[in-house]
């Protein structure tokens, strides 16, 4: 039953995973265009408003859109030497409790950006007049995803269907 489920959770986040993937690609194309552009007007001394503001936002959303694709391929910082150098249930327990954890601080984060999204839909940017609630958009989606993600690891350490991390990244 459990096998079989997490086989169908595997598979959506593999579906969500080129999304993510290729809205990173984007955001760093954006990013990277709003830049120069600012460089070669900045030559021409006719200086642009709107590109810093823009690129600013666009590595909020970068640094949690590319957060979950960091932590789909275990990019994200760890403490493994416990996990590996301790009696199996200890480091079972320890691979849960460290995937358990980051999942409840995405989590909470998550909670508290959504209980401040009216605020912020009245809050606008500076140059660019749009809502500071866009902003935070990108944030509040990294971390549901990233928790949603950890939460998942967490459950199939518990349920003993971890498979190795180097197996997990070959697949993707």
């Amino acid at each position: 039953m459990w096998g079989d489920f997490m086989k169908s959770i595997e598979i959506i986040f593999k579906k969500l995973d080129k999304a993510f993937e290729f809205g990173s690609a984007i955001i760093l194309s954006v990013m990277v265009l709003a830049i120069t552009l600012q460089v070669a007007f900045r030559i021409l001394d006719k200086p642009l408003a709107w590109s810093v503001e823009l690129s600013q936002y666009l590595f909020v959303w970068l640094t949690f859109v590319a957060g979950y694709v960091g932590a789909r391929r275990a990019q994200h910082i760890g403490v493994e030497y416990f996990h590996y150098h301790t009696p199996k249930p200890i480091g079972n327990f320890l691979k849960f409790i460290s995937n358990l954890l980051p999942a409840m601080y995405f989590g909470v984060i998550f909670y508290y950006c959504v209980s401040l999204w009216s605020k912020l839909m009245s809050q606008r940017t500076a140059m660019l007049k749009i809502p500071m609630a866009f902003v935070y958009l990108g944030m509040m989606i990294g971390l549901f995803m990233m928790a949603i993600y950890y939460f998942y690891l967490a459950l199939k350490v518990y349920l003993g269907k971890e498979e190795s991390v180097k197996e997990s990244i070959e697949e993707i």
